[in-house]
């Protein structure tokens, strides 16, 4: 079995940073205490970006994707 199945996936992702007004990188970054939120980092201009997709829980196919830590 995977470990990494249903675990969170770390991966830099491009989203919309309201400090630079336009879709940025964002690092990814911690989550919060119920691990809804994780606060990413816009890699343009240093802000911590808020990110409540569900899209970062690996499935069976993310679980062995190459790149993910």
């Amino acid at each position: 079995m995977n470990p990494n199945i249903g675990n969170h996936i770390r991966r830099f992702i491009n989203g919309w940073c309201p400090s630079c007004d336009e879709s940025s990188s964002l690092a990814p970054g911690p989550l919060s205490e119920d691990e809804a939120i994780e606060y990413r980092t816009c890699v343009d201009c240093g802000a911590t970006v808020e990110d409540d997709a569900p899209r970062f829980w690996a499935s069976d196919a993310e679980a062995d994707e190459e790149g993910i830590s």
